[in-house]
Formats: C-alpha cells, sequence, structure tokens
C-alpha cells in the first residue's frame, strides 16, 4: 500500500512540477510585461544538441532584438515538459507555441515517415539540401494542410547507425542478432531485412537492456550514442547511415495567429537560421563523436563501397511494402534522388 501510495504521489507531483513549466512561475500563460511575452519552446533532445544549440544561440537571441524585446524565449529541453507526443499534441493544441521534435506525428500524417525510408539519402550533405528545398517544403505543406501547426524548419537529428556487443562489421553480422527498435514498422522491417531479431523498446531503457545482454544492440546517431552512454556498454559500431533523422521546429497556429505579418516573417527568418546553425554543427560534430567512440576502444566500421550496395539491395522488402502502403511513396523516392 505504502508503494502504491508513494508512486501515485510521485506522478501527482511530476505532474505539477510539468504544469508550472506549461504555466510559468507566475501560474499565467505568459510572462511579465518586462519580461515580454512567453515563449516556450519544448525539446526532448539534450541541452548540448546541436538544434538546442542553434535555438540558444541564434533562434533566442534573434527573435528577442528584431521584436525589441516583446517576446521572451524560453527552451525547455531535455524532456522537461514531456516526451515528444507530448510536446507534439501540446503545440498543436496551443498549450505551448514551439516544439522541436522528431517525425513522432508519421501515423497521423503519413509523409512525414519520409525521413525514415532507408538508404534514400546518398549521404548526409543530400540529406540537408532535401530537407532545405523544395521536397521538404513539399512534405512540411503537407503537414500543415492537415494539423494545426506552422513548420518552421527542418533541423537534423543524425545519420543513424547499428551498435553491438557482438561482432558487427559486415552485413552478415546482423544474423541472429537481437537489436533493439522503436515502435516504427519501417524501423522493424529494416532490421528483419538485415536478418536481425527485433525487440521493441522506449529509448529509455535501452541503456539496462545493453547492460544487461536482454538485447544485443541497437541503432541511432552517433550523437545520441554519446549522450546515452552506450559507449559504455557496446563494443562494435557499424556506420551504414542508413536513415538521416530530422528533428522539426513546429509553431502553434494558435501562436502564430496572434503574430503580425512582420513578426511572422521575423520568426520563419530566426528559424531557418537556426536551421542553417543546427546542420552546420551537427556536420561538424559526426568525425568528433566517431573519434569519441574509438578513444574508448570501439571499433567502428565503416561499410565499403560493395557493402553498402548489399545493404541497399536488402531493403527491397521493406520498400516493396512503403510502395503498397503510400500510394505517393514511389513519387517522394523519385523526387529526393533528383536532387542533386
Amino acid at each position: 500500500m505504502k508503494k502504491k501510495f508513494t508512486k501515485i504521489f510521485s506522478g501527482i507531483m511530476i505532474g505539477a512540477v510539468e504544469l508550472s513549466l506549461l504555466t510559468g512561475c507566475s501560474g499565467t500563460l505568459t510572462a511579465s510585461e518586462n519580461n515580454g511575452q512567453l515563449v516556450k519552446i519544448g525539446s526532448t533532445l539534450a541541452s548540448t544538441h546541436p538544434v538546442n544549440i542553434a535555438l540558444r544561440e541564434v533562434f533566442e537571441p534573434l527573435i528577442e532584438e528584431k521584436t525589441n524585446g516583446k517576446f521572451n524565449i524560453e527552451i525547455y529541453d531535455s524532456s522537461q515538459l514531456g516526451g515528444e507526443k507530448q510536446l507534439y499534441d501540446y503545440t498543436r493544441n496551443g498549450i505551448i507555441e514551439i516544439a522541436a521534435v522528431g517525425t513522432i506525428m508519421w501515423s497521423e500524417v503519413p509523409m512525414m515517415a519520409t525521413p525514415d525510408f532507408p538508404f534514400v539519402f546518398r549521404d548526409v550533405a543530400h540529406a540537408r539540401r532535401v530537407y532545405q528545398g523544395e521536397v521538404g517544403e513539399y512534405i512540411a505543406q503537407d503537414l500543415e494542410s492537415k494539423e494545426p501547426l506552422q513548420f518552421l524548419a527542418w533541423c537534423p537529428n543524425g545519420a543513424r547507425v547499428f551498435s553491438s556487443s557482438k561482432p558487427l562489421q559486415s552485413i552478415e553480422d546482423f544474423k541472429g542478432q537481437k537489436l533493439r527498435m522503436p515502435n516504427n514498422p519501417i524501423h522493424i522491417k529494416v532490421a528483419e531485412a538485415l536478418g536481425a531479431n527485433v525487440v521493441i523498446m522506449d529509448l529509455g531503457e535501452v541503456f539496462t537492456a545493453l547492460e544487461q545482454g536482454v538485447v544485443d544492440g541497437q541503432d541511432n546517431p552517433l550523437s545520441t550514442f554519446r549522450q546515452e552512454g552506450w559507449y559504455e556498454v557496446q563494443e562494435y559500431i557499424y556506420e551504414t547511415n542508413h536513415m538521416v533523422a530530422s528533428i522539426e521546429l513546429l509553431g502553434s497556429n494558435q501562436f502564430w495567429d496572434t503574430l503580425t505579418k512582420e513578426e511572422q516573417a521575423i520568426f520563419e527568418e530566426a528559424a531557418l537560421e537556426t536551421s542553417d546553425k543546427s546542420w552546420d554543427l551537427y556536420e561538424e560534430s559526426i568525425a568528433e563523436d566517431k573519434a569519441f567512440m574509438e578513444s574508448y576502444g570501439l571499433t567502428v566500421t565503416t561499410p565499403t563501397e560493395e557493402e553498402h550496395e548489399k545493404l541497399v539491395e536488402r531493403m527491397e522488402p521493406v520498400y516493396g511494402y512503403l510502395y503498397e502502403e503510400y500510394d505517393w511513396a514511389e513519387d517522394m523516392v523519385k523526387r529526393i534522388s533528383e536532387v542533386e
């Protein structure tokens, strides 16, 4: 009984803390007039993630400067306001003004599953051109047509690589390995196509599962791998870069409609500059993160061109599924391939 009461009490306290963050210290949705109108940005990413650094160094000062302090930008990183699904819902319902989230909305807005298409990007630089170009705008417009949101910018979450506590240095090494995958059908089918056994698991459970051998490995960007400390419980990294994941900067329509045209233009400009800064920071971090892994004794293997082609060929069943599931998928792949 005591444990049950403690759990309920803890849940109430967590909810109270979250509510206080959402409403602001004064208990209202705006800060005091001296500090400007409060604009809350929610993110699950660590404070050291390129997106959050760019929000602090570019978005926040640019907005506050160009609006003469009318807006007080407050960034709540590291899931302070909740998980990705909560942040997405909070934003489209107008509870918070802006969120930096991944493609958590793919089941409601299917075209947002595009970043999960395996090997659809030639490399990180190609992915950036796609996201920041006409294809990215095309996908953004699709989301805006379905949700009460303003799509502000595409930012990087990173190129996904595989890791394991068992040797993982070629395509043959996937066979029989237990790999943690997120609860996403595309990710699951990718691992299965490589011959792995899939274990679906939330991100917060991964470290313990790796440490205890419940799973052999997982897939995520190197930056996430480093931030989560998985280098302590993994020995091999296979640098497949099979997906170049994205973070979307989304604004609530309820908030957006309160802005003047001039203010909207300022927010749009700040978002685009934030996108550029975050991509620059991410691209600069790739070699550093790789060197960090090697300094901890991990074996990092980059597939040869021949191995890469084998990996791509293994994705045929995945694309069979995608083309059957989404009538727009084949056209989307063509659009992306045509981006130079």
